[in-house]
């Protein structure tokens, strides 16, 4: 009897599902509408499968000890405390109606504890100008970081959570070009947006995971104002640490710190950032994110294809299959579907013979254009052929940010970080580290430029068919809640 009930009430959702449905059944779309010290900003982002299990200390980084600091040490000043939340119940395999009792009241605890943490702040759809300022953000920049001729992957989200961050660092001219380029009226209205996204977003139910991490590395040498330091702990979570710069110390505590947040995707033994001695700070922004499909992939119906990179080059993979009824479009140039997980959804788009998918982000409102459940919307059967892939790449992001009108934070004479130091210094690198996996039974990524196509085959006849064959070069958005996360180009395999 409790088994019934709970499948015929719950459907197997998440709290962050409920909104999930929403956007799916009639998803947002956009309107029409003096010493010198460098700063480097780096932004790195993981979208993880594995099982999520919160580690608590970086090893090698611990805190300041009693005495005072030691130099040439890497040590934490502070770290933000994250809500405590149940983690979804298992169901029962057995126990009969017993245990289908306990697991219904499991279940409600559940859903009730993590429904009263969304209500904790504003909605992302009630915060008014977030989205459409998102929307223009990720369109903008994604079509910038996303055209190159390789495997390319990229967060807009961890981005706008680093520049954010990096708006409350400074003042003038340079903080007035990242409000602009993020579209928020001043500071305030940054930190009521970065709230309702973070409690919005934030998951980590032991089942699927949508974790948001922030830190700022301070060098030891250098004297900061805490009052900024203080806001980005209070308003974005974020850690901060003081590093020897320049020494392996500071190198190996920040790629454990990126390792800790994106599950081990990115960092550890592989260093995200060479320090040096005359760097003031780092600031770092990640986003992990773990979801399974909804309906897995039979891995007895998986077998090697080719696939045709865009250099014409060819190579054997391991290609994914299935049949399922949903919604899809088909527009001039390409044609797009998704696949449902855990948490939000992996939007594919293979573009038509011809058509280079960098062509189609040109349109600045593209990855926000693609409802699936609007009026363009095609109600079919959906033959997916997907290529099981792990791709990685770093994003150079000066050049992206210069191009959408940040130039002042890179301009020594013109830069203004007065709210964090006296010092005279200027942003000298911006880039970002992604990877992204997808098997049978999910996604896993971390940050990582992604392009994918082979063989093209001619239009299916049968208008409610649509044949996703991903063997040539496509694109790929996971989006929660309206929101990008993550957008990729998969060039070649």
């Amino acid at each position: 009897m409790y088994e019934e009930e709970y499948r015929r009430a719950n459907r197997n959702l998440h709290p962050s599902e409920e909104l999930v449905e929403r956007a799916a059944a009639g998803a947002w779309r956009p309107g029409s509408k003096r010493r010198t010290f460098r700063l480097k900003v780096t932004s790195a982002v993981a979208a993880v499968l594995a099982l999520v299990l919160l580690v608590t200390g970086i090893p090698g980084l611990g805190e300041a000890p009693a005495g005072g600091p030691v130099a040439g040490t890497a040590y934490a000043l502070a770290r933000p405390t994250l809500p405590q939340l149940p983690a979804m119940p298992e169901e029962p395999a057995s126990g009969g109606d017993k245990a289908w009792e306990q697991f219904s009241e499991d279940y409600e605890t559940y859903w009730e504890a993590w429904r009263a943490f969304r209500k904790e702040s504003a909605g992302i759809d009630e915060q008014a100008g977030l989205m459409e300022a998102l929307a223009a953000f990720s369109g903008q920049s994604a079509a910038l970081a996303l055209s190159g001729s390789e495997n390319q992957i990229y967060s807009p989200l961890s981005l706008w959570f680093a520049l954010a961050m990096l708006a409350e660092t400074t003042d003038g001219e340079s903080r007035r070009e990242i409000l602009d380029v993020l579209g928020a009226e001043d500071v305030q209205q940054l930190r009521a947006w970065a709230d309702s996204l973070w409690h919005a977003l934030y998951t980590d139910d032991g089942a699927s995971a949508l974790l948001l991490g922030s830190s700022i590395w301070l060098n030891e040498s250098v004297e900061f104002r805490q009052k900024a330091v203080d806001a980005l702990a209070e308003h974005y979570y974020a850690s901060s640490f003081r590093v020897p710069m320049g020494q392996k110390a500071a190198d190996q505590a920040l790629s454990d710190w990126v390792a800790e947040q994106t599950r081990g995707l990115i960092g550890g033994e592989e260093k995200v950032l060479e320090t040096n001695s005359d760097m003031w700070m780092v600031l770092a922004s990640t986003l992990y994110y773990k979801a399974v499909w909804t309906s897995e992939f039979r891995a007895d119906r998986t077998q090697p294809d080719t696939f045709t990179s865009a250099d014409g080059s060819q190579s054997t993979v391991d290609f994914m299959h299935k049949t399922r009824d949903a919604n899809f479009l088909r527009r001039e140039g390409y044609q797009a579907a998704s696949l449902p997980t855990s948490l939000g959804e992996m939007v594919f788009v293979l573009p038509d013979e011809g058509v280079a998918p960098e062509e189609l982000l040109r349109d600045p409102e593209f990855l926000y254009r693609l409802d699936l459940y609007g009026a363009d919307g095609i109600s079919g059967e959906v033959q997916w052929s997907v290529p099981k892939f792990d791709v990685q790449s770093t994003l150079q992001l000066e050049d992206y940010l210069k191009t959408m009108g940040i130039t002042a934070v890179f301009d020594e004479a013109r830069a203004d970080f007065s709210p964090l130091s006296g010092s005279e210094m200027w942003l000298e690198q911006a880039k970002q580290i992604a990877r992204v996996k997808v098997d049978e039974k999910g996604v896993e990524a971390a940050a990582v430029t992604l392009m994918a196509a082979a063989g093209a085959a001619a239009p299916p006849e049968d208008p409610k068919i649509c044949v996703m064959d991903l063997d040539r070069p496509f694109l790929f958005i996971i989006r929660q809640q309206g929101v990008v996360l993550f957008a990729g180009v998969v060039q070649s395999l």
